[in-house]
C-alpha cells in the first residue's frame, strides 16, 4: 500500500546513508540571499538548492495548499481512538508506539505509517516534539493527504532551516580546523545530499554509486558508507572541482506529474546573492547547469516555465550547433580547394580530353568502370594528385544520350579525337597534348574506346601559385577517395563478425590517445561524457543507457537500409520504454480502484511509442509482430525481451540469469505483461473483443552466458541484434565480446553500422 502513496518513492530508495558530514561542508559554504532558496559557494563557483532543484530530486507534489485548512484535527477519529489519554499533545514517538501496537486494524496502521514518515523523514525534527493534529484529520481522507503538497511544506521547512545563518555561528566555531558547534540536521537534508552528488559530479564519483537514470533522482544514487569531513573538504577544495549552478528537468522528466504541477517559484530577481562572510563577490562567468546524464530523446518537451535556464541550454546548443557547422563548411571549402587545384595542374601538364568519365555521369554504378584500363605514360613523380592521376587512367567514352549512332556517322566527341586541343595562359601558348592518332575503324566506335594521352615531357609548374598543396585530412579518408573507396557488394547474408573498417579503428584509436574523462563526445542523440565510451572499450565496463540506446539506433537504421537482409515485421524499442510502461502500470493501479476507471487514458509520452513516432526510425506497431527491448532490471543489470504480440508472450534473454531473483523478475515482468495488451486493444487492434489478459513470459534456458558481472549490456545489443538477423542468438560467442566491444565503440564514433 505504501508503494501506491504519495510517499511511494520514498520506499525504492537503494541503500543509501545520509552522509551529515557533506551537509555539514555545504553549510560551512553557504551564502545569503533574500530568495526563498539556499546558494553555496564551492571554489569560485556557485550552486542552488531551490524548489525545481527540491522536486527533481525527490519528485515530491510541490504545488499550493490554498484549500487546506491547517488547524484543528483534536477532535478527529484516529486522535480519539489511538491517543486518548493525550491531552492534544502528541509526540513523534508517540506515533511510532501507537503504530507498534496497531495490528487489528490494518488501514489504520497505513495511515500512522504515513504520519511516521512526515515526521521522521520529510520534516525531521527532535525526538520529543510535537505532532501537528490536523496531520491525523488529513490522513483520515486518504485522496486528499495524497493530494496534499508535502513537498512543498517539507522544501520550506529544509530551507527554513538550511537558511538560520549557519554559515557564520559554524565559522565563528572553528577550533583547530573543526567546528565544535552541535546542531540537528531537521527537515529533509537527504534531499540536499542527493541534490550535491548530482551538481557536483565528483562529488558522487567518489562517494557514491550512480545507476541508470532514477525518476526521480534519488532512486538511481547509493551510498551506504559513512564519510569523514577530510575526505569532503579534499573534493571541495579541489582545484578543477566542476560544479553545477542550477539543475536542468531532461524530456523524461517534464513529462512527470511532479514537474508539470509545479508552480513556478524560482524567478530572476535583480539583487544579488551574497557571500555570509560578507564579500562582493560575483559570479563568475556564465553559469553551468547539470543535465540528469542526458536527455533522452523520447518525446517533444511541454513549454518550459523557467525560461532563464532553458534560454542557457538553447544557447549551449546553439553553439554547438554553429560549430559542427562551420567543421562541415571547412572540410567542404578544402575539398574543394583541393579539386580546384588538380583541374589546374592537370591543365598545365595538358592532360586535358574531351572524352567523358565514368565518373561524371549523374547515375552512375561502379560496376561499369573498366576494371583494368591501359596505364598512362607518365614521366612525373608520384605527387599529392595521385588520385586524379588514377581516375585519368579509368577514364572511357560513354554515349550520354544512349542512342545508337547512324552508321558513317560520328558524334561530336568522335570528331573531337584526333584534333590538338590548345592551352594558353597569359601570352603563352602552345600544344602541349597531341593525341594518338586512331585507325579510322577505331574513330567508328561509339562507345567503350579508351583514349590514351602520350606525355609531354612538360615539367609541372613550380614556384609562387603553382606549389602543391597536401590533401585535407578528410579527402584522405576511404570514404572520400574514389581509388580507395570500399564498396559493398549486395548483400543477401548478415555477417556479425565482419571486421570493422580499419579507418574507424584508426579514428578510435587516435581519439583515445587524447580523450580526458570529462570531455563529451558528439553521438547521434546527444552528447555522451567519454567514460561512456571508455567504459565500453574496458572489459569490466558496465554500459549506460545512452550506449545502449544509440547501439539501438543504428541497428534500426541498417535494417531500413538493408531491408532485404534484415528483420522488417518488428520495431526495437529503446531502453525508456520500460520506465514509461512502469509508470503507467503505476497509474493504472489508482485509477483501478475508482469509479471512473474507464476513463483511463494512456500519457501522450507512452503513446508515441505505439504510434513509431519514438525512438526515432521506429515503427508502427500495427505494422510489426515483435518487439524488442532493452530493460534494465533492479538498476544494474541488462536483459533483452522478445515480444510476440500474436501469441501474447514475452521471451527474455538474459545473459546472467542468476542475477535478478525470481520475486524481483515477476515484479519487473507485471507491468509489461499488464500494459502491452492494454495498448494493443486501445491503440492497435480497437476491438472491443481483443482480451486485455495479461502476457505470459518464458525465460530462454539456452542461450549465452556472460564469463563477467559487466557484459550484460553488451550481451543485450547483440541479443537484440541477433534475433532481428533471425540468427540462433546460440552463435553468440563469448570470446568474441572485447572484439565487439571496440567495434561498437569505433561505429558509435562514426555514427555508421555496417552489415
Amino acid at each position: 500500500m505504501f508503494e501506491t502513496s504519495c510517499f511511494g518513492p520514498l520506499l525504492k530508495l537503494r541503500k543509501i546513508k545520509l552522509a551529515s558530514q557533506l551537509v555539514h561542508q555545504l553549510l560551512m559554504r553557504s551564502m545569503k540571499t533574500k530568495k526563498e532558496e539556499a546558494w553555496f559557494k564551492i571554489g569560485n563557483k556557485r550552486a542552488r538548492f531551490g524548489l525545481q532543484e527540491f522536486v527533481l530530486v525527490t519528485g515530491l507534489n510541490a504545488t499550493s495548499s490554498e484549500n487546506v485548512e491547517m488547524s484543528g484535527g483534536a477532535d478527529c477519529r484516529i486522535v480519539k481512538d489511538h491517543f486518548k489519554k493525550s491531552g492534544g499533545k502528541i509526540m513523534k514517538g508517540d506515533v511510532y508506539e501507537a503504530f507498534k501496537r496497531c495490528k487489528r486494524n490494518q488501514t489504520d496502521k497505513y495511515k500512522l505509517g504515513l504520519i511516521i514518515i512526515l515526521a521522521y523523514v520529510l520534516l525531521a525534527t527532535e525526538e520529543n516534539t510535537l505532532i501537528e493534529l490536523w496531520w491525523f484529520e488529513l490522513v483520515d481522507d486518504l485522496d486528499l493527504f495524497d493530494k496534499f503538497p508535502w513537498g512543498k511544506m517539507s522544501y520550506d521547512y529544509t530551507i527554513r532551516i538550511v537558511k538560520r545563518d549557519m554559515g557564520d555561528k559554524l565559522r565563528n566555531s572553528l577550533k583547530e580546523g573543526e567546528s565544535r558547534c552541535r546542531y540537528s540536521l531537521h527537515g529533509f537534508p537527504l534531499a540536499i545530499m542527493i541534490w550535491a552528488f548530482e551538481a557536483i559530479p565528483n562529488l558522487g564519483k567518489k562517494f557514491a554509486k550512480k545507476y541508470c537514470d532514477g525518476i526521480p533522482r534519488m532512486l538511481g544514487w547509493e551510498q551506504p558508507k559513512r564519510l569523514t569531513s577530510s575526505d569532503v573538504v579534499t573534493v571541495l577544495e579541489s582545484k578543477e572541482l566542476e560544479v553545477m549552478s542550477t539543475l536542468i528537468p531532461t524530456e523524461v522528466e517534464l513529462q512527470e506529474v511532479y514537474w508539470k504541477e509545479l508552480t513556478p517559484c524560482v524567478q530572476e530577481e535583480d539583487t544579488d546573492s551574497e557571500d555570509s562572510k560578507g564579500d562582493d563577490t560575483e559570479h563568475g562567468g556564465e553559469p553551468s547547469h547539470s543535465f540528469h546524464q542526458h536527455s533522452p530523446r523520447v518525446s517533444e518537451p511541454p513549454p518550459v516555465r523557467h525560461d532563464h535556464n532553458i534560454a542557457d541550454v538553447v544557447r549551449m546548443e546553439m553553439e554547438k550547433l554553429e560549430e559542427r557547422l562551420l567543421g562541415v563548411i571547412s572540410k567542404r571549402l578544402e575539398r574543394m580547394e583541393y579539386k580546384i587545384d588538380s583541374l589546374v595542374e592537370m591543365a598545365a601538364v595538358g592532360r586535358f580530353h574531351s572524352t567523358t568519365s565514368a565518373y561524371d555521369s549523374p547515375i552512375h554504378n561502379t560496376t561499369n568502370v573498366p576494371v583494368s584500363p591501359p596505364e598512362v605514360k607518365r614521366k612525373e613523380k608520384a605527387g599529392p594528385n595521385d588520385a586524379m592521376d588514377e581516375l585519368e587512367k579509368e577514364r572511357i567514352m560513354e554515349d550520354e544520350d544512349g542512342e545508337e549512332l547512324a552508321g558513317g556517322k560520328k558524334s561530336a566527341e568522335d570528331e573531337n579525337v584526333g584534333n590538338e586541343t590548345e592551352f594558353v595562359e597569359k601570352g603563352m601558348s602552345g600544344d602541349f597534348c597531341t593525341p594518338k592518332k586512331l585507325e579510322e575503324d577505331e574513330n567508328k566506335s561509339t562507345k567503350g574506346d579508351i583514349v590514351q594521352i602520350e606525355s609531354t615531357g612538360f615539367d609541372i609548374l613550380k614556384g609562387r601559385g603553382h606549389r602543391t598543396k597536401r590533401k585535407a585530412r578528410p579527402l584522405c579518408s576511404p570514404f572520400t577517395d574514389p581509388t580507395k573507396r570500399r564498396k559493398l557488394s549486395d548483400l543477401d547474408v548478415y555477417d556479425p563478425y565482419r571486421k570493422v573498417d580499419p579507418s574507424k579503428v584508426d579514428d578510435l584509436n587516435k581519439w583515445m590517445e587524447a580523450a580526458s574523462t570529462s570531455d563529451l563526445v558528439p553521438l547521434h542523440h546527444c552528447d555522451v561524457e567519454a567514460k561512456s565510451l571508455l567504459d565500453l572499450l574496458n572489459k569490466d565496463g558496465w554500459l549506460t543507457g545512452e550506449i545502449v540506446n544509440e547501439a539501438l539506433y543504428h541497428i534500426r537504421d541498417r535494417a531500413l537500409k538493408f531491408p532485404n537482409l534484415l528483420q522488417q515485421d518488428c520495431c526495437i524499442l529503446d531502453c525508456y520504454f520500460c520506465q514509461f510502461v512502469q509508470s503507467a502500470h503505476g497509474e493504472w493501479q489508482i485509477h483501478a480502484q475508482s469509479p471512473r476507471k474507464e476513463e483511463f487514458k494512456f500519457s501522450k509520452s507512452l503513446l508515441k511509442y505505439v504510434d513509431g513516432s519514438v525512438p526515432e526510425l521506429g515503427k508502427c506497431w500495427k505494422d510489426c509482430r515483435y518487439l524488442y527491448a532493452p530493460c534494465c532490471a533492479i538498476g544494474s543489470h541488462w536483459f533483452a525481451v522478445k515480444i510476440d504480440l500474436e501469441d501474447r508472450t514475452i521471451f527474455i534473454f538474459d545473459s546472467l540469469k542468476s542475477h535478478v531473483r525470481k520475486a524481483e523478475l515477476e515484479a519487473f515482468m507485471k507491468p509489461l505483461q499488464v500494459v502491452i495488451p492494454m495498448l494493443m486493444k486501445l491503440h492497435v487492434k480497437c476491438d472491443d473483443s481483443y482480451s486485455t489478459e495479461k502476457f505470459k513470459f518464458v525465460k530462454m534456458k539456452e542461450v549465452p552466458q556472460q564469463h563477467n558481472g559487466s557484459d550484460c549490456g553488451i550481451f543485450t545489443i547483440k541479443y537484440i541484434e541477433f534475433l532481428q538477423a533471425n540468427m540462433d542468438v546460440c552463435a553468440i560467442q563469448p570470446d568474441y565480446i572485447p572484439m565487439w566491444r571496440k567495434k561498437l565503440a569505433a561505429e558509435l564514433l562514426a555514427w555508421h553500422f555496417e552489415p
